[in-house]
């Protein structure tokens, strides 16, 4: 098991991000001159494909990802970790955007709110 998984976090996650990877790299063919939505439709049946396997078909997958994980040079890992460490960077400044652009369209409802009552009391 993972320290991510060890750690308390992402229980449900059946691969680890580096077996994940490894798992993608294997299926990148399959999707290869598809459309986005095609895309789409096939990561969200290989994500039901994964939660459907058994406990021991789950246990061996894991080994066989972390063994092919294991076979890569150092540098290549290297670069795979880098760029799952920027995708997960990205992914909460996205969300931190996001939670900013909420804040930032309620304060301006709030204040066309006060606007137009102090406009109706004059």
């Amino acid at each position: 098991m993972s320290e991510v998984h060890e750690a308390g976090g992402h229980e449900d996650r059946v691969l680890t991000p580096q077996q994940n990877a490894m798992w993608r790299r294997e299926n990148r063919g399959d999707v290869q001159g598809k459309t986005r939505e095609e895309k789409l439709a096939h990561r969200k049946q290989q994500r039901e494909k994964l939660e459907a396997l058994s406990e021991p078909e789950r246990e061996a997958l894991r080994k066989e990802m972390q063994a092919k994980w294991d076979a890569l040079p150092a540098e290549e890992q290297q670069k795979i970790t880098e760029k799952l460490s920027r995708a997960n960077e990205d992914k909460a400044g996205r969300k931190a955007k996001k939670g900013k652009e909420k804040k930032r369209a309620l304060r301006a409802k709030r204040k066309a709110k006060k606007g137009k009552g102090g406009a109706d009391d004059e």
